[in-house]
C-alpha cells in the first residue's frame, strides 16, 4: 500500500498514480521523476510517459499578463484521451453535466477517472489579464505543478493564478495549461 503525503490516506493499492481519497499525485510517481532529474538518465517509464506526452511548451517561462481577453487551452495528459483539447475563452466551468445543474464548459465525463470529479468541480478565468483557477467546494480537488517542477502543490483553497507549461489536476485527471 501507498501513502499520500498530502492526505495521509495509507490504503492506496500499489502502482496507483493518484490518492483514492484526495486525488494527489502518488509518491511512487514523484520519485521516478526525482530519479530522472538527478541522474538525467530517463527510467523506461519516464520513457513511456514522454512518448505519450504533449510537445513541450514553446512559451517563454516568465508570465506577462495579457491586456485583453486571449485564448487558453487545457490539453489532456492522459495518452488516447477522448478530448485532447480544451478551447478557454473567457470563464471556463469544468465538471460532469448534470440535467439538474446543467451543462459545463469543459466536461470530463468521458475520462477515465471521472468518478473523482464533482459535477461543477473548478471554473478557470481571466482576471485583469491574468489566468486563475479557482475550486467550486469540489470533493476532490484541485492541484497544480507549476512548470519545472516535480511535485503538485497542496490542494487549492483560494483562486489561484495560471502560467504557461502549468500542469493542473481536476481530482485525478490532468492537464497542461498553455496560453498565448
Amino acid at each position: 500500500m501507498i501513502s499520500c503525503t498530502i492526505c495521509g490516506y495509507d490504503k492506496n493499492p500499489d502502482g496507483l498514480e493518484f490518492c483514492d481519497a484526495c486525488g494527489a499525485e502518488l509518491e511512487t510517481i514523484l520519485e521516478v521523476e526525482a530519479q530522472v532529474i538527478e541522474t538525467n538518465t530517463p527510467t523506461p517509464e519516464q520513457m513511456e510517459i514522454e512518448d505519450t506526452f504533449v510537445p513541450p511548451v514553446s512559451e517563454p517561462a516568465s508570465f506577462v499578463p495579457q491586456t485583453s481577453s486571449t485564448t487558453a487551452r487545457l490539453i489532456a495528459k492522459q495518452p488516447q484521451a477522448p478530448i485532447p483539447e480544451f478551447p478557454i475563452e473567457g470563464n471556463a466551468l469544468i465538471g460532469i453535466f448534470d440535467p439538474d445543474m446543467g451543462p459545463v464548459d469543459i466536461d470530463l465525463e468521458d475520462f477515465s477517472g471521472n468518478e473523482t470529479v464533482s459535477r461543477h468541480h473548478a471554473e478557470i478565468y481571466q482576471e485583469t489579464g491574468i489566468w486563475k483557477i479557482k475550486d467550486l467546494g469540489s470533493t476532490n480537488g484541485v492541484f497544480i505543478k507549476p512548470m519545472g517542477k516535480t511535485r503538485f502543490g497542496a490542494r487549492i483553497t483560494t483562486p489561484e493564478s495560471l502560467n504557461p507549461g502549468d500542469e493542473i489536476a481536476i481530482a485525478k485527471i490532468r492537464f497542461l495549461f498553455q496560453s498565448p
